[in-house]
């Protein structure tokens, strides 16, 4: 879970701009990278915007004619100066396309977030991610039951709050899906789900320590970890760490830890079921690899428990465009996970004026 922390005078990065999503399973990802507007000239905001338009176009045409509704999640924005103020209330619009890479898969999504900020400190928004699943060949030769693939996942909608302060930021989002994913692709665990994330954070100069807690019936992705399976069970999640802002780059490391209770079920995305019994859970295990091998894992809270640590940088050339490449390390999994990201914002598109 992440929360985004929004720079000093970056009020149009407080839209949805481009958080995108690992939401068809209710896994959201707050994305804390944002950084500072340049105040460019009126003509060369213009020609930014056009040019964001034109690059996602050509985009959504050379890679999916479906994506019509999916979408990142826009998170809760966070300032980490005074001088923020906010959301700028009206339309917003942005569109995202990121993943995560490791020796198990690798799992990526494309898509837009379209929203509504009612205020400066309460907006909405939604739509529909679509996912892309890579195997490594040297898996699917030992495993010939995992398979790439791609799908649209489940409707998500957002609820977004942000109070910042001189004192305190504090953000808060939360997040519901629907089970209209697939779920044989691990792309809906077939129920509804819901997560709650709160953000603190306090900036001293440029840089900003902030913490991480929330609870949920899913257990999101992050910028930092898009995992090759989805949950469903009872969670708490926790991360906390520190950002340096500096002009159009940011930097920021951290540790983070989920913390599940109960009975959990896990449902791989990578592994494809080629009969009944591989589509339904094996029984109850205590094998944390077992998306690899079902469709379907049960367990108890140990089959989902993680923790680890994770590092990433931001640059943000422009106000419209922004890059992001991360690095995680899950420690109960043994796994490095190489990520990144590359956002939009398009709210100039359905809002004059919106940078």
């Amino acid at each position: 879970m992440q929360v985004s922390k929004r720079k000093k005078n970056d009020k149009s990065s407080l839209e949805a701009t481009v958080n995108v999503i690992h939401g068809s399973t209710g896994e959201s990802r707050i994305d804390r990278g944002e950084k500072r507007i340049h105040h460019a000239s009126n003509r060369a905001q213009s020609l930014a915007c056009a040019a964001g338009a034109g690059f996602l176009c050509l985009l959504l045409l050379a890679l999916c004619p479906l994506m019509v509704a999916q979408s990142p999640v826009p998170a809760p924005s966070n300032p980490s100066s005074k001088e923020s103020g906010g959301f700028s209330p009206g339309w917003t619009l942005g569109a995202r396309f990121e993943g995560t890479k490791s020796s198990d898969a690798g799992v990526y999504d494309l898509g837009t977030a379209l929203g509504y900020n009612f205020s400066s400190h309460f907006g909405v928004d939604g739509g529909v991610p679509i996912y892309f699943v890579t195997i490594p060949s040297s898996v699917q030769q030992s495993n010939p039951g995992v398979v790439s693939g791609k799908g649209i996942g489940s409707f998500f909608t957002d609820l977004l709050l942000t109070y910042p302060s001189p004192s305190l930021n504090y953000a808060s989002a939360i997040h519901l899906t629907a089970p209209t994913g697939n779920t044989k692709k691990g792309l809906s665990t077939g129920h509804a789900t819901w997560n709650i994330n709160n953000h603190f954070d306090h900036a001293y100069g440029n840089w900003s320590p902030f913490l991480d807690a929330g609870v949920g019936n899913t257990i999101m992705d992050t910028r930092f970890f898009t995992r090759p399976f989805a949950t469903f069970g009872y969670n708490a999640a926790f991360t906390g760490g520190l950002e340096y802002d500096q002009g159009p780059f940011s930097l920021q490391a951290g540790a983070y830890d989920v913390a599940p209770w109960g009975n959990q079920a896990v449902v791989s995305r990578v592994f494809r079921c080629g009969s009944a019994a591989a589509c339904n859970s094996p029984g109850f295990t205590h094998n944390r690899q077992g998306f690899n091998n079902s469709n379907v894992t049960t367990g108890g809270a140990d089959l989902v428990r993680d923790n680890g640590y994770e590092a990433g940088i931001d640059f943000k050339p422009v106000y419209y465009l922004d890059f992001e490449f991360d690095y995680g390390r899950s420690v109960p999994l043994h796994l490095n996970n190489y990520s990144f990201g590359i956002g939009i914002n398009l709210s100039s598109l359905v809002r004059p004026h919106a940078h």
